[in-house]
This record gives structure tokens, sequence and C-alpha cells, in this order.
């Protein structure tokens, strides 16, 4: 899979719109871990979309934190916090400068080269999993998300639609607040997908600003 032809990175204008927009339209797009040279692809399949201080279960809910600071700058840099102390868990902010909205990224499949040439594809289902899989620790936070230098991270829409599946909607998981907030997206039936919610309502094509 690694030889799909992926368009050029989105811009920070991309990340810089509602943050249900972004988590709708990065499901189907690839990941791509840039560091010292070597780089590691893997296809988002699922996301999850957080407000600011419209949205109880939001980490700015309440304004700034040492934890959500970053979440009230610019767009397109990494937001990534430990929950339960053991999993690490990676977000891309979204919004203008001062807005403090997110986007978590829940699922993935990576594409791991095999010693014979080949490759594998490998299922990381949940935040934990996909940041242990791609090797995203606390010591990323405020990574850029727009290209750079040394280690950083771009997002790609495939050149041509890779995937037959549409993608999907449900309520957001594992939450005490908010819980009924529609804002979970997912590439239905895709293995990688971390948890499945019964009968999920398809997503609809809304008005907005076209990414960059």
């Amino acid at each position: 899979m690694s030889n799909v032809k992926l368009r050029a990175p989105v811009t920070r204008r991309f990340f810089e719109r509602p943050p249900d927009d972004v988590a709708y339209d990065l499901v189907g797009s690839w990941l791509v871990l840039h560091d010292a040279g070597q780089e590691r692809r893997a296809l988002i399949v699922e996301t999850e979309a957080y407000g600011g201080s419209d949205d109880p279960a939001s980490h700015a809910f309440r304004g700034p934190t040492k934890r959500s600071a970053i979440m009230f700058g610019p767009a397109g840099f990494l937001y990534v916090y430990l929950i339960y102390g053991m999993h690490w868990c990676m977000n891309v902010v979204t919004e203008p400068e001062g807005t403090a909205t997110a986007v978590l990224l829940r699922a993935a499949e990576l594409i791991v080269p095999t010693p014979e040439g080949d490759e594998e594809s490998v299922a990381l289902r949940g935040p934990g999993n996909l940041t242990r899989g791609l090797g995203i620790t606390g010591a990323d936070n405020g990574l850029d998300c727009c290209g750079g230098e040394g280690r950083y991270l771009t997002f790609h829409r495939p050149r041509q639609d890779t995937n037959d599946s549409p993608t999907r909607q449900s309520k957001r998981v594992g939450l005490a607040r908010e819980i009924d907030r529609p804002s979970r997206y997912f590439l239905d039936g895709h293995d990688a997908v971390s948890k499945l919610p019964a009968n999920p309502p398809t997503k609809h094509s809304r008005i907005r600003k076209p990414p960059g």
C-alpha cells in the first residue's frame, strides 16, 4: 500500500477549520511520520473531534492549562497527552489560534516493510496502540503536522480513491461527559477501527471551507 500515489501534503489551512470537518476529511488520509530521512506511513481510519469552550469533554473547556496550552495556539500542531498514566494520545490542533479545538487520531493501518522486502499491514486499534505503533510520545507534543525538518508529520489525501467503504459517524467513545455528541468518524468495515457502534448513520456531505 505504500505505493499509493499521494497528493502533496495538506497545508495549515486544512487544519484551520472546525474540528468535525477536519476529523471527517482525515479519515482515509495518509499520515506520514518523517524522522531523520526515514518515513512511516499509516492510513487513518478513525478520528474524533473535540471542541473548546462548547465541549465539556475537551481539555480546553475550562480555558488554557499547562497541559492544554498548545490547543490555544496555531492549527496544525500535534497535541500529545497521557491517559491512565500509561497511554499516549495524539491530536492535531484545529481552527485559528485562540479557538482551542482538536482532532484525536483513534486508529490507523500501519504499513510495515518485511525482511523479505514486502509489506505487511498492522492494525493500530485505539489511540494508545496508534501512538505506540508510530513511536509517538510526550516528547512529540508540539510537533509540526505541516512539514519541517528533522522529525515532523505530514498528512496526505490519495491521488485516487482507494477506499470503497463510506466514512460513517457515531457518538464518541470512552467519555463521561458530552457522551451523545456525534463527533466520531471511521472507515466503515475497516479491520483497524477500534469499536463499532450499532447501526451508525452514514456521514453526509456538508458545506465547509475548502481544505488547503
